[in-house]
C-alpha cells in the first residue's frame, strides 16, 4: 500500500503540467541569463556554469519557484491524501512524503545541473579545462584553486545544492507535522525569507549560522594541498545533514497529531 501510494504521489507530481511548465522554465532561465552577458573572448562553458551558480540571485531563482512550488504541492495533496489516510497510518503517509522529496530533490539537482552545463556548452563551447581567464583570476565566479578540476568543483556544487534542497523539504514537512498543518503559507513564507537572507548575508563567517549557508562560498577556500576532496564533501554536510535527519525524524513522531 506504502508503495502503491508513492507511486501514486510521484506520478501524479511528475506528469502534472505544473510540473512541465517549471521544467520549461528551468530551461529557459539559464539561457537567457547566458545569452546576455557579456563574455570575454576567452571565457568558456565553466565561466557560464559558475556565473549561474555563483551569483547568489539566480541561484534563488532557481531554487524558489520549482523546489516551493512542489513542496507546497506535495504536502498539501487534498482528496489523495485524505483518501490515503483511511487505509495507511498518518506515519506512512509522512513516509512517503520524505521518499517522494528526495527523489525530488535527486531528480531537480541532475535536470538543473544538466541544462546548466549543456547549455553552456552550446553558447561557450566544451571544455575540461578552465579558461584563460580563470587562469589570470580575472573571473570572480571562478576563484578556485587550480588544482582543482571543473570536475571536481562542479560535483561538490552539485552536492552542496541537493543537501540545501533535503534540508528544505526537511524543514517544510517538520512545520507541517509540527503546526498540524494549519499553517502551511507561512512555512513557505520561513524558507523563502531564509532563502532570500542567504542571497543577501553571507553566512559562511557567522558562528551557528553558517551551517544554514546555502551558497557556495565555503569551496572558493578550499586548498586542495591540505583537504581530502572527499572528507571536505563529507565533512562539510554533517551539520546540515545531521539537522535535515532531525526534522525528519520529528516530523514523522509528530505526524500522529496531524489532520489527513
Amino acid at each position: 500500500m506504502e508503495a502503491n501510494f508513492l507511486r501514486i504521489t510521484c506520478q501524479r507530481i511528475f506528469k502534472s503540467k505544473k510540473f512541465l511548465w517549471l521544467c520549461v522554465y528551468i530551461l529557459i532561465l539559464p539561457c537567457i541569463v547566458l545569452r546576455m552577458n557579456d563574455w570575454a573572448v576567452d571565457s568558456n562553458i565553466w565561466n557560464g556554469v559558475f556565473f549561474i551558480f555563483g551569483n547568489r540571485y539566480i541561484y534563488l531563482l532557481l531554487i524558489v519557484p520549482v523546489f516551493l512550488i512542489f513542496l507546497f504541492d506535495l504536502a498539501n495533496e487534498g482528496n489523495l491524501r485524505y483518501c490515503a489516510g483511511r487505509l495507511l497510518k498518518k506515519v506512512s503517509i509522512v513516509k512517503v512524503h520524505i521518499k517522494a522529496m528526495i527523489l525530488h530533490c535527486l531528480f531537480l539537482t541532475i535536470y538543473v545541473f544538466a541544462v546548466v552545463i549543456l547549455e553552456a556548452v552550446y553558447i561557450l563551447g566544451g571544455t575540461f579545462n578552465w579558461s584563460e581567464e580563470t587562469k589570470w583570476r580575472h573571473d570572480p565566479y571562478t576563484l578556485f584553486s587550480l588544482d582543482l578540476s571543473p570536475i571536481i568543483v562542479i560535483s561538490l556544487f552539485a552536492i552542496k545544492f541537493f543537501m540545501t534542497l533535503i534540508f528544505l523539504g526537511s524543514f517544510y514537512l517538520y512545520w507541517q507535522s509540527k503546526t498540524k498543518r494549519q499553517y502551511s503559507s507561512l512555512g513557505m513564507s520561513i524558507i523563502l525569507f531564509l532563502l532570500l537572507f542567504n542571497a543577501i548575508v553571507n553566512f559562511y563567517n557567522i558562528p551557528f549560522l553558517n551551517m544554514l549557508d546555502f551558497s557556495f562560498v565555503s569551496i572558493y577556500y578550499l586548498d586542495p594541498h591540505v583537504n581530502s576532496i572527499v572528507l571536505y564533501a563529507i565533512m562539510s554536510h554533517i551539520p546540515l545533514t545531521i539537522l535535515s535527519i532531525g526534522l525528519l525524524i520529528f516530523s514523522l513522531y509528530l505526524s500522529k497529531g496531524v489532520n489527513f
